[in-house]
């Protein structure tokens, strides 16, 4: 009975929103996706499951009052794995796994052309490599405000604000009658700008992003995005409650340009430094500085030909040197996504097994070598790389222990590598429509991961996997 009141209380909302709003244009679009997959879901289990089934749906609904004023809404349902009951895909289904990705209002400041966007939404920077490895992709939704507009014709800005982390880090208490965490630390927050320049051929993006990153915010921030790791050294000690400064300094700086010019050659150059500052505090012993900073380089050259688009992709990012204590010479990220291949990194069109060397560059140096756009019959391509990753991190902070890295996987989500490790990649990617809005998509993926022993020692190098293999096949259905 319950149920009933409840369905009839939300269709009563529905159709009385609809009945005051008779101005409004409503539109939705959105996705389902469902994946089946087989092969290695990450570099360390070697007993893991290696097969999964999964669907998600994805809606979108647009409230549009006129031109100068919409609303957006952005729903998830899922990832429901097939089986699993807390995901309401075991028999009987009815799961709770209603997410909202986005909710926010687009509206012009009345006599300008400025546009305004407030609330939940993504706060991607720039890239035109692939999504900024900083804070970049679908992982970088967050809340907050951005305000656009155009100077000139070539010329735009966007400005936002980014509330990233507030008030996750559960009550405030004592230890030994000393007050442990503070309210006016626990929040995390970033403020960015972006210069859009588009010129005949050219297209030249420089960026910036500040943060005020509380000391208490990052205990108890979102798990998933693991934002201890991408910003602060391997092994920092737990700030929260602290001595010391509440909050610290973070910063980023960098460019993203396009050269199409002389087309149907393509060059692509990506850019960024940034630098995170949260103190010094003692471990065993020493001072441990809190402080991370770096920087990375890439670019990609393609040429356009009838059949098949060939490229060469390559990349440098700063590693750490051989002292754990003086902070970390990795760029930090927020919420990255390098997205260049389809199982080493964040570019798949399925729904698992990706990123398996990370989703950022941080720390690595990579070569890709690679043919997109195979076409040789009507509403079927193919995507065919190869790629080379080595570390850029000092072999001693591997070999020492202690408070440096004890594991590759010590560094949350990106894979640690030395100079002394390396990794092969292969994909060849397949994507058909079979209608004009259903695409069928298969991926394969192979990695073979050579960590280098006489540095991690046997038994850590014992425990990943050195030869992986991933088979996909995705259906998509667009409305």
């Amino acid at each position: 009975m319950k149920r009933i009141v409840t369905l009839l209380l939300a269709a009563g909302l529905v159709l009385g929103a609809a009945a005051g709003s008779q101005a409004a244009d409503i539109k939705a679009k959105g996705n389902w996706t469902f994946s089946w997959q087989l092969g290695d879901n990450n570099l360390f289990e070697k007993n893991g499951d290696k097969f999964t089934a999964k669907q998600r749906l994805r809606t979108q609904i647009d409230v549009i009052a006129s031109e100068s004023l919409k609303g957006v809404l952005f729903l998830e349902m899922g990832d429901q794995n097939w089986g699993r009951a807390d995901q309401g895909a075991s028999l009987g289904t009815d799961g709770k796994i209603v997410k909202v990705r986005y909710s926010y209002v687009d509206w012009v400041i009345p006599q300008t052309d400025a546009k305004v966007r407030m609330g939940l939404q993504n706060f991607s920077l720039p890239g035109f490599i692939s999504n900024n490895p900083i804070l970049g992709g679908g992982a970088a939704d967050g809340a907050g405000i951005t305000l656009s507009g155009q100077f000139t014709e070539n010329v735009g800005a966007s400005l936002f604000w980014l509330r990233a982390e507030n008030d996750n880090n559960g009550n405030y208490g004592t230890d030994g009658g000393k007050l442990v965490g503070h309210p006016s630390s626990n929040a995390m927050d970033f403020v960015g700008l972006t210069v859009p320049m588009t010129f005949d051929g050219v297209k030249v993006t420089p960026w910036g992003m500040y943060g005020a990153v509380g000391r208490d915010s990052i205990k108890g921030a979102n798990t998933e995005g693991a934002l201890k790791e991408n910003l602060l050294p391997v092994g920092t000690p737990d700030l929260y409650g602290a001595k010391g400064d509440r909050h610290g300094n973070a910063w980023w700086v960098g460019v993203a340009s396009e050269l199409t010019y002389f087309d149907p050659f393509r060059i692509a150059l990506d850019a960024a430094y940034g630098s995170v500052d949260m103190g010094s505090y003692k471990k065993d012993g020493k001072n441990f500085d809190a402080q991370r900073a770096g920087w990375f380089a890439s670019i990609l050259a393609e040429y356009k030909m009838d059949y098949f688009t060939p490229g060469i992709l390559f990349w440098y990012a700063s590693g750490d040197d051989s002292n754990a204590y003086n902070g970390s010479e990795r760029m930090p990220t927020v919420e990255g996504s390098w997205d260049i291949s389809s199982y080493g990194f964040d570019g798949n069109f399925g729904r698992d097994a990706c990123d398996m060397i990370g989703l950022s560059n941080d720390g690595k140096m990579g070569v890709y070598l690679q043919a997109k756009d195979i076409s040789f019959m009507e509403d079927l391509t193919h995507v065919f790389r190869v790629g080379f990753v080595k570390g850029t991190n000092n072999t001693e902070m591997a070999r020492n222990g202690g408070a440096y890295v004890t594991s590759a996987n010590d560094a949350g989500r990106q894979l640690y590598m030395t100079t002394a490790d390396k990794a092969w990649e292969v994909n060849f990617d397949t994507q058909y429509k079979i209608y004009k809005d259903l695409t069928l998509a298969v991926e394969i993926g192979y990695i073979n991961l050579d960590l280098d022993e006489s540095v991690w020692g046997k038994g850590v190098v014992d425990s990943y996997r050195e030869n992986n293999v991933r088979g996909a096949v995705t259906l998509q259905y667009t409305f």
